[in-house]
């Protein structure tokens, strides 16, 4: 195989065995029409990519999904902040835009901004609450019939979605297309640097096909004859960089410079084979974690179904026998079931029922700790975060 973005020839270093479609929780009867895919990663030596090594159709993983961004505040939070910096803009256009989650504060600043959403549940979600939606993967027809009616954004915006594209190089002439000339670029991505140090391998999943580093981005921008202005690191998806990119010849920030050379050393086969043992150590010890509680004879649940409770649970054949349920708080993945393991997926109110009451909640939408503990005070649970396990 090559590397989708520049064409060299990249190595495995993880495999993670067969998976299921992360972000499609069957009900019963669909469990025996569920697909299993190789999960391997990849690493580009030459330009610091890491890729899947499956790549299934867009069309299949995004028509019909049930992630909702405004379900978590600590989300919701991220993109009013993030809203207030684009306040001076003049047109916004957010890629993926979900359910409105950034829509919704431009709108309240009275920034002219449009979403482009392939979901048709989703989107007609965020066009029910006026926030004004595109229901469509984003092309060049996309970007023709945006340009014609609204003109050209001086700000395009794309959060967690650059990863998912199993064409970066026509998104990217299509964003030039709709951008005016001094407009920015602004993608947040998951940080590959994160993903290593913290052993996030739940991050791998087969809706995203790639994990990028800014050695990766900056290589892939400028064959487009583009550069990376700045970087930031900001907090959502276990740790995510915020990058500015314009077509505009411009100096990099320092934020750049440092990051780039950070990579050099420390974005390596060696830190990935080091890491590929840390993974096998870590699910192998959370599996212990939950056969310790079974054998106390505690009961033990789940809070929060991100599409990454897929690669966890496959990984580990974790099963409803050690996770008797999982709560998730957005109501188009309650009364289904994870994918593959088939644990089942309830709204919070199963937790006040006296004997379904666990004494520990897994964690596994751990960088949202603190609202969490908030919605479930009260509870007396011990939570343990799952990779690497640890009570906190």
């Amino acid at each position: 195989m090559q590397c989708l973005l520049c064409k060299s020839e990249p190595v495995e270093f993880l495999d993670l065995g067969k998976q299921p479609l992360a972000n499609k929780y069957p009900k019963k009867e669909d469990f025996e029409k569920e697909d299993f895919f190789p999960l391997t990663v990849h690493f580009c030596p030459a330009c610091k990519n890491v890729q899947l090594g499956t790549v299934i159709s867009r069309e299949r993983m995004f028509e019909d999904y049930y992630y909702l961004s405004s379900v978590n505040q600590a989300l919701v939070r991220h993109f009013e902040q993030l809203a207030k910096k684009l306040s001076k803009a003049k047109f916004v256009v957010d890629i993926g835009s979900n359910d409105g989650i950034l829509l919704k504060p431009l709108k309240e600043l009275g920034v002219k901004a449009l979403g482009v959403e392939p979901s048709v549940n989703v989107s007609k979600i965020a066009n029910d609450k006026g926030l004004e939606t595109i229901n469509a993967f984003f092309d060049a027809p996309t970007v023709e019939k945006i340009v014609k009616e609204r003109g050209m954004a001086d700000v395009v915006v794309t959060s967690s979605v650059f990863t998912h594209l199993e064409d970066p190089h026509t998104f990217t002439e299509n964003v030039k297309n709709l951008m005016t000339d001094d407009g920015v670029f602004i993608i947040e991505v998951e940080y590959i640097g994160n993903i290593l140090r913290d052993v996030q391998f739940e991050r791998f999943y087969l809706d995203r096909i790639f994990y990028y580093s800014l050695t990766s981005l900056a290589h892939f921008f400028e064959s487009h004859g583009m550069c990376i202005e700045d970087v930031e690191h900001i907090e959502p998806h276990g740790g995510s960089i915020r990058v500015y990119v314009r077509t505009e010849e411009i100096a990099p920030s320092k934020n750049v410079v440092r990051l780039l050379e950070k990579e050099k050393t420390e974005l390596t086969l060696a830190t990935l084979e080091k890491f590929k043992q840390r993974v096998n150590e870590s699910i192998a010890a959370f599996r212990e974690k939950l056969q310790e509680y079974k054998d106390a004879g505690f009961k033990v649940a789940g809070y929060g179904a991100p599409a990454r409770v897929a690669t966890i649970t496959n990984y580990g054949k974790i099963g409803p026998d050690l996770i008797a349920f999982i709560v998730d708080d957005s109501p188009l993945k309650q009364n289904r079931f994870s994918p593959g393991m088939h644990i089942p997926i309830v709204p919070k109110t199963h937790l006040d029922e006296q004997e379904r009451k666990p004494e520990v909640l897994v964690v596994f939408a751990y960088e949202y700790l603190d609202d969490i503990k908030k919605k479930t005070s009260g509870g007396n649970y011990r939570y343990l975060i799952p990779i690497p396990p640890r009570e906190v």
